[in-house]
Formats: C-alpha cells, structure tokens, sequence
C-alpha cells in the first residue's frame, strides 16, 4: 500500500506542476483540460531529455534538468497567468479539478488492484516490455542500446517505454513494481482524459464519465455472450474467458483487443503506451481557441500557425510511441481541422490553407523527432489491397455496443430531413433491403455497413453550422473510416499470408475504438434530449448495451478473485520466488551489483516464454533475447540467426578457449548457467573455471 501512495502522491504532484501549462494549452477548455497535466508533464521532460541526451548529456542529469526546467517554466506561466488562474479557481475551477482527480485516483486504485490479482511479468509481450523498461532505467546514452541483441541501438519505436521508464526513474521503486503502477498510471489517465473529452464534447459531465467508462472500462459484447452461453448449456454462470473476447474476428487470425483488456493484461507495450497521448491530442483539435477559422484567407498571421505546433509535436509523439498511429491520427487532424469550413465550394483558400497545414503537421510531426528517425530503419513493409469478408456477427459483437447509438443517431438524422414520397419512400426500402441482402450473401456486409456509416456521418456533419455539433460527428467518421478500411487495406508486415490483416485489426480497432468512445455518449445524449419514440428506444437500447458491455469487466474480475491461490501483490516477480528461486536470486544479485550495461550471455530461444529472463528482468543486453522478434524488427537480418547460432556454439563447446574468440566478439562480461541453459546445452561445465561471481542452487553467474 505504501508504494500505491507514494506514486499517487507523486502523480498528483506531478500534475499539479503541470496544470499552469495545461490550462494554457487546453484554453477554451481550461476546467476539463486540466486532466492533460501528467500527460503532457511526462511527455515533454521526456522529449526535452530525449533532446539533450542525444547530444551527448548523460542521460540522467538530462531528465532531471528537464524535469526543473518544465517546473521553472510552468510555475513562470502560472504567475503570468494568476489572475486568470485565480478567476478560474473561483468560478468552479477547484470543483473541476477535485472531480477529474477524484477520477484519475478511482482509476489508479483499480486499475492498481486489477494488476495485483494478476501481477505477473512474464508471457506473451511482457519479457519484451520490461527487457526495453529496464535497459531505459539503466542508460545514460541516446539512443539507447538493444537489450536483446547487444552492441547495437533499438530498432524499434522506443519513446514511449522511455516516457514510462523516466517515471520510475525519478520514483525509484524496484522495476517489478513500478512496471505494475505504470500500467494503472496509464489506464488510468486514458480513463480520467476520456471523461474529460466527453465533459467537452457531450457538455455534460455523466456522459464524461460514460464515455470514460465505454473506452477504458466496458469489454464488447463478448462477455454477454459467455453468459448466455454458460446460461444455456450448463444452466450457471462458470466463469469469463478472458482471452477469448480479443480473438473475436476470426478471418486473418485477428487480434481485437480493446482498452479494458489491453490495461488488465499488462502487456506495457506501444498500443497501450499511446493511449493518453491520443486523447491529448482529440482534446487539442477540440480547442476553438486554438484552431482559429480560418475563413476564405486561410491562416494569415505567423501566430495562427504557432497554434498549431502543439499538435504536430503531438502527433510526432503518438507515432514515435507507436508508428501505426499515423494513418489515422494523421486523418482525425485533418477532419478536425476542416470543421470550420462549408462543404461548398470544394475547392477554396481556406481548405487550401488548412490541407497545407495539414501536411505541414505531419512534416513537423517527424521533425521533432528527427533523433529517433535518424536512427531507426522501418521494417520491409508497405500497403496491401484485399477486399475482407469479415462476419458480421462477429464484427458486431466487438464494435455493436459502440456503434448502436451512433447508427440509431444518424437514421434518426436522414428520417427527420429527407421528405420523401410514399412511393419513393418504398423505392429506397426496397434498394436498401436488396444491399444488405447482397452484403449479407457476399459476405461484405461490415463493409457495407461501414460505408454507410462514414458516407451519413459526413453528410450529418456538413448538414449542421454548428462546429461544437460537427466535432463529434467527425470524430465518428474517423472512427468509421478506420474500421472501413481494415477491410480493404493492410500493411504488410513478416508474418505472412495467414496473418495478413492481423495487426492491421489490431491496430485500428484500438484506435477506432477510443475514437467511437467520444462519438457514442455524444450520440446518446442527443438522442436522449428528444422526445418521442425514438427517445424511448435510445434508453431501452443504450440501457442494454450498456448492461452488456459491462459484464466482461465484472465477469472477468470475478473470475480471477475466485481462482486465486496467491495474496494480492504488484510485485511482477512473485511468480518467480515460487518456480524460479535459483534464477531470481541470481537476477537480484545483477539488479544490485552491476551497473551500466555489461553484457551478459543467456539460452536464446521460444519467444513468449521464460527464455531471456537475465536480460528481461534487469536491462542487461544479451548476445540475443527473442530471435523471432529481433527477426521482424530488422526484417530478417541475417545478423539474428547467426547470433544464435553464436549462442549455442559458445554453450555447447567442450572447452572454453573453442569460444574465447566469440566472447570477445560479443564482449560478454557475465555467463548464466542456470535451469535454461543446463536443459539445453552439453557443455555448461566448462565455465567451471572462470571467476563464480554469484551462485544459488542451480543457477551460477560466471565473470570474465
């Protein structure tokens, strides 16, 4: 518990400092913008000691000179500010802020508690996340070095594991645990973000905190099924598969996992790393302040486009976090950006003017993280066109309880403007009956569906004057686009034919569904201020999804409380002081004694398994970690192969001068024998003579 309080005592200091500049960045929306203040503190000391520690500053005197210069420089806006700040406080300002801090804190403590029932960091990507977690807490020089193919730099977007890594630099509790609050830090201000992007969107603040709920909270429609399922053939509730509502969508072997899965899984890994910062970015588009109309002439005045490097440094972020970010983010830009502009005429000085600031925000974007991309070279890639055949069924059960209100919205919308005949009125029935009958038998129903839904939201947009009234529907046109094209479009990545779209769905859905998140309560709100039927049917209808959205979260909790063996812990290597005593007091020993990054040689072999634990567990680069995964991040270098092959000779020799010349290639200062590398190889006891540097059990650490 203690450590629970130390970080929130930490986080909330950490947004306090921040709030001067969050107020002014957020300034039309100064009450719910101050839930931006840790993100937008973690991420720009981050950025500045990024800078500076590319330049050749050790790294830690770069984070905590960015640190005192973020705190010099809000405490300056804040006295600038104060009699703004102060007006604000006064007018409702402390109640804003007591209300999303009592949100952030109700999200922290759960989702704190989620990970305690299931603290764990190992399987699937966890070895990976915390490998590139604790090389960040062990670095002093940009860019930092590969933990799992030693002597060369990341070639992989690493700045958001960065970001999290400077939090527990300047919290220093031991990696096990700070990994675990950073995963509820995270949740937890997407979760308080959303409620604050709904509080401006929707003007009210339950439809926040629905929309907060809908994208952090709520799982699909998966876990309703479960029960009906379990109801129906075994006549009681057993229990929810958790894994099972993320595999969904079967055509490509997709992966469609969705923030409530995502947090409570703990995978600390890109998707999941960029999620406050997307939101921070919908806020900033949201700003009216900011985005100036730009009229018939267009952004004139050198202030005007000053306004918008904030957003460009933004998005730069949530790419250099996570690159699959681009596409849409890029999108959701330019929509926001045009809500200001008549549909008619299409072409104009204002929407010339705002395209060119479009692609002058995505130029910047990568400007400002020109360090990372001189260093990084993309994977072999590109776009694939393959027209999809995803079911419907199975489409709607992840995205039907997001998408009933926004549907039900925009068929109310046509209803209520286009006058139409009885006669015509039966014509465009009869067409509409006849699509969904081909949709339905071609298997191209979600894509038919999805075009409806970008082609209404659109026109609703543009049927409106009113911007505040725009914003969400074209937030939901980007959340529809999204999904539209996972079934035309895919990125091409190593994992072949069979996995063609899979982390194309994964990717996209994600981000499609914190978008439909905004668009949803808005949606549901508009139609709850009607009257009529079409009211009645929202709250019958909104009530039952909501219901059934709600019972992967409960189920799945009470799941794990019933099955636990263990007391509540966020410590993630408790599942190695029962199954691995040897190897974890041999990776505590390294964790306390050995500074900097020597490398340390280990077995290489399955990834998503216990092997690479020495490196994973303390930062240590290894000749070679997971070979699939440093295969796919530098398409298939041969280099990969050859250092496992590397690896085996030096372990299986008979003798130790065989393989001097290979430890000296790799300057391998520390050799683990532990129950790995005695299950694998023929020849550990030839170690025997050099230096023991620890022993425990089974496991010794060897030091040349």
């Amino acid at each position: 518990m203690s450590h629970l309080l130390i970080w929130w005592l930490a986080m909330q200091g950490l947004g306090l400092l921040a709030l001067p500049i969050a107020r002014r960045l957020l300034g039309s929306y100064a009450g719910p913008g101050v839930a931006f203040g840790k993100i937008i503190a973690i991420l720009v000391v981050t950025w500045v000691a990024w800078v500076v520690g590319c330049l050749g500053v050790p790294y830690t005197a770069a984070l905590w000179l960015s640190l005192i210069a973020f705190g010099a420089t809000s405490v300056a806006i804040g006295m600038r500010d104060r009699e703004a700040i102060g007006a604000w406080w006064r007018d409702g300002g402390a109640r804003q802020l007591l209300i999303l801090e009592a949100l952030w804190t109700a999200g922290f403590f759960f989702f704190a508690w989620q990970r305690s029932l299931n603290p764990g960091i190992v399987d699937q990507e966890k070895y990976m996340d915390f490998a590139f977690y604790n090389t960040l807490l062990r670095t002093e020089v940009m860019p930092p070095q590969d933990p799992w193919m030693s002597g060369v730099v990341f070639n992989y977007y690493y700045f958001g594991y960065l970001m999290y890594a400077n939090l527990a630099r300047l919290i220093p509790f031991a990696a096990s645990i700070s990994y675990n609050l950073c995963v509820a830090t995270i949740a937890a201000t997407a979760f308080a973000e959303m409620c604050a992007v709904g509080w401006i969107v929707c003007k009210k603040l339950w439809f926040g905190i629905l929309g907060g709920l809908m994208a952090m909270v709520f799982g699909n429609l998966d876990g309703f099924l479960q029960v009906v399922e379990q109801l129906s053939q075994k006549g009681k509730i057993t229990e929810i598969n958790f894994w099972r509502s993320s595999r969904v969508v079967a055509q490509g072997d997709t992966i469609n996992e969705f923030p409530y899965f995502t947090s409570i899984h703990g995978d600390l890994h890109p998707h999941f790393l960029v999620m406050p910062v997307t939101i921070l970015l919908l806020a900033l588009l949201l700003d009216p302040l900011r985005l100036r109309e730009p009229g018939e002439h267009g952004v004139r005045k050198f202030s005007d486009v000053l306004a918008y490097l904030p957003i460009a440094f933004v998005l730069g972020a949530m790419v250099a976090i996570s690159t699959w970010e681009l596409p849409v983010g890029a999108m959701t830009v330019g929509l926001l950006l045009h809500r200001y502009l008549p549909v008619q005429p299409l072409l104009s000085r204002g929407r010339i003017s705002v395209v060119a600031m479009v692609g002058a925000i995505v130029a910047s974007s990568f400007v400002f993280f020109l360090p990372f991309y001189l260093n990084f070279d993309a994977p072999q890639g590109g776009v694939g066109v393959k027209w999809a055949t995803t079911s419907t069924a199975e489409f709607l059960t992840v995205f039907g309880g997001l998408l009933f209100a926004p549907t039900l919205l925009l068929s109310s919308f046509f209803r209520e403007r286009v006058s139409l005949k009885a006669e015509a009125r039966q014509l465009v029935g009869a067409i509409v009956l006849l699509a969904v009958a081909v949709a339905l038998l071609s298997g191209k129903a979600v894509f038919v569906m999805m075009a409806a839904l970008v082609g209404a939201a659109l026109m609703a947009a543009y049927a409106t004057d009113d911007h505040d009234e725009r914003a969400p529907l074209l937030i939901l046109l980007a959340g529809c686009a999204a999904l539209l094209a996972c079934e035309l479009v895919f990125i091409k990545d190593p994992y072949g034919d069979k996995l063609y779209r899979m982390n194309t769905v994964f990717k996209l859905y994600l981000q499609a569904w914190l978008l439909l998140s905004v668009a949803a309560p808005w949606c549901l709100s508009r139609l709850l201020s009607g009257r009529g039927w079409l009211r009645s049917v929202a709250w019958i209808g909104g009530t039952a999804v909501i219901v059934a959205s709600a019972i992967y979260p409960i189920g799945v909790t009470l799941t794990r409380t019933s099955n636990r063996f263990i007391p509540p812990t966020l410590d993630g290597n408790e599942y190695m002081t029962r199954e691995h005593p040897d190897d974890f007091a041999a990776i505590e020993w390294l964790r306390k004694n050995v500074q900097g990054l020597p490398v340390i040689l280990e077995a290489s072999y399955h990834p998503y398994s216990y092997y690479a634990r020495f490196s994973s567990n303390t930062g240590l680069p290894t000749v070679m970690g997971w070979a699939n995964h440093e295969g796919l991040w530098r398409s298939h270098d041969e280099e990969v192969n050859k250092r496992v092959t590397d690896v085996q000779q030096i372990y299986n020799a008979k003798g130790l001068d065989e393989v001097t010349s290979l430890l000296d290639k790799y300057h391998v200062k520390y050799i683990a024998v532990g129950e790995l590398e005695r299950k694998d190889y023929k020849g550990v006891e030839k170690f025997a003579s050099l230096p023991v540097a620890f022993t425990h059990g089974a496991t010794t650490i060897y030091q040349r």
